[in-house]
């Protein structure tokens, strides 16, 4: 409206303008045609300025309608092509499977090496699809996509234990049955098809264990290694489970949103808890008490931890920041900066003067812990990382983050051992058992797995709920997981049980978000959604 104004205003001075110099040329004064020349050139100058204003907002919005009907069709695109892609390999997978199930099919006939490169080839599609789904931007459509791809994976894992390996792949294999009718020769897993990716090309994933005495024999590759002495028990070799009698003893009240991490004392009688509140609290395990309140960090509190001698406590968070206390004192005696991104992780290690961190910039850092000083970047491109682990003898290392990705580092001197690939959903919680051989993971996609590191293979898979699976540690013996889940439960897992062992459902707070075990095994704690911590003991 006031453009259309404005253009008749601007009409009016011209003809204005002509009348005035006709005025000024019978009269001698030229000031009757100047000024409504002026004016009307000053008008014809505001309406071009909002001519042009006006081309620009239309020029702006037809592109970002153009851009968003792109992107929409882009996305359909692309998740039509990899429903057709996934399609295609579950419609090719029956017809294998069908070939290696029954002996007197046509299998005889197909050359080894021929079978192996059709396998690979399906695994490289898949890995393929994988690769797309971390790095393209189609959130809405991974979850849905991750399942399908979790079937394949698992139906390709069965080909890997039906074909024989030989030595010279031009020579026709014979298969040998036992009285089950399955066949008696299991593969090592090749390099080609192996979930384990290790550094330098070292392969060594799938070896079974060597049996530590006369008759021990393990005829199966998975393995579960449970004495000290390292003998190798048959894959469904199950130890009486010990079913743990928890009394639930008190809730502690005092963080005002959630309970993102926890650490116990050495000495089990500190239970120190981080929130989303800034704040880091000391609490003494028995009566329940509060000891001191931390509040130096500017944003949430995500991950604690406690030097093994109990003198240290570190904190990270959203602030970008690593706080270092004196436990005793309550003392904060540095405040360590270089990060990018959130502090996810912190580990301690066995000296008690170096410290570890992972964060969402992607890099793992060590620093020295007394003296508060940045030392090196260990890693520098180790993805989205939000959890670190560190085996008790503090010579293993595990990261992992959003990518599903899996890395085993050994630390002095520090270099990649090898990644596990196989997992398809982004890690919330890494543990190490306290003896160092078995790795377990909390995935947002609601699982729990763990795997036996010394082969590198998976040998648990526990599927929870839909709800994420949100911090995950071994119990003090290391034969069972205590997992914490949004679904507001604490569930205790037996290696080789497929059914948790118990269920803590006394939480009313919602979402579980931490878990802490004590040394002794005798305190557990949960913290939750609701800014409160449930306490149990172990009778």
């Amino acid at each position: 409206m006031l453009t259309h104004r404005l253009k008749i205003a601007e009409c009016i001075f011209v003809v204005v303008s002509i009348i005035g110099w006709a005025v000024a040329a019978a009269s001698g004064q030229i000031i009757y045609g100047a000024v409504p020349l002026s004016i009307a050139l000053l008008l014809n100058l505001i309406n071009r300025l909002r001519f042009e204003q006006q081309s620009r907002y239309r020029l702006t919005g037809a592109m970002a309608q153009l851009h968003r009907q792109l992107s929409q069709e882009s996305q359909s695109l692309y998740q039509q092509q990899l429903k057709q892609a996934l399609a295609s390999l579950q419609a090719k997978l029956p017809d294998y499977l069908a070939q290696i199930e029954n002996p007197a099919s046509e299998l005889g006939a197909i050359k080894i090496a021929q079978l192996q490169a059709r396998i690979v080839s399906v695994e490289q599609s898949l890995r393929n699809v994988v690769d797309y789904l971390n790095s393209a931007s189609l959130p809405n459509h991974i979850e849905q996509l991750e399942a399908a791809i979790a079937q394949i994976t698992a139906d390709l894992d069965k080909l890997h234990y039906q074909i024989p390996i030989a030595a010279d792949p031009e020579q026709p294999i014979h298969w040998q049955t036992e009285a089950g009718g399955e066949p008696s020769l299991f593969p090592v897993a090749s390099e080609s098809v192996s979930p384990v990716r290790r550094a330098g090309g070292a392969e060594e994933a799938g070896k079974a264990g060597e049996a530590g005495e006369a008759g021990d024999v393990c005829r199966d590759v998975a393995c579960y290694v449970w004495e000290e002495d390292r003998r190798a028990y048959p894959s469904d070799f199950v130890p009486e489970p010990i079913l743990p009698n928890w009394n639930f003893r008190l809730t502690l009240k005092g963080h005002q949103d959630w309970v993102s991490a926890l650490a116990m004392s050495a000495d089990g009688q500190i239970l120190v808890s981080g929130s989303l509140d800034k704040t880091v609290k000391l609490w003494h395990l028995e009566t329940g008490d509060l000891i001191h309140t931390f509040s130096d960090h500017q944003q949430g509190v995500l991950c604690l931890s406690l030097s093994p001698d109990g003198k240290w406590l570190a904190s990270g968070g959203f602030d970008q920041t690593i706080k270092v206390w004196k436990l005793e004192t309550g003392e904060l005696c540095h405040t360590l900066t270089g990060h990018n991104g959130s502090v996810r992780s912190l580990v301690i290690m066995p000296d008690n003067q170096t410290l570890i961190s992972g964060s969402f910039d992607q890099t793992i850092k060590l620093w020295q812990l007394d003296q508060g000083k940045f030392v090196q970047d260990l890693v520098q491109d180790a993805g989205r990382l939000s959890a670190l682990a560190l085996s008790p003898d503090g010579k293993t290392l595990v990261s992992g983050g959003g990518d599903g990705i899996i890395d085993l580092w050994h630390v002095q001197p520090f270099d990649l051992e090898f990644s596990l690939t196989d997992n398809l959903s982004s890690i919330n919680s890494l543990a190490l058992s306290p003896d160092g051989r078995r790795l377990a993971a909390a995935c947002t996609d609601g699982t729990l797995k763990v795997w036996q590191l010394d082969s590198a293979e998976q040998i648990e898979r526990w599927q929870c709920s839909s709800a994420p699976a949100m911090s995950i540690i071994f119990s003090d013996n290391g034969q069972s997981a205590i997992a914490a889940h949004a679904d507001g439960t604490i569930k205790i897992w037996w290696l080789g049980i497929d059914e948790p062992l118990l269920v803590l459902d006394n939480n009313d707070a919602g979402s579980v978000v931490s878990v802490a075990l004590s040394p002794d095994g005798q305190w557990l704690a949960g913290g939750n959604r609701d800014g409160t911590v449930k306490l149990w003991q172990q009778l």
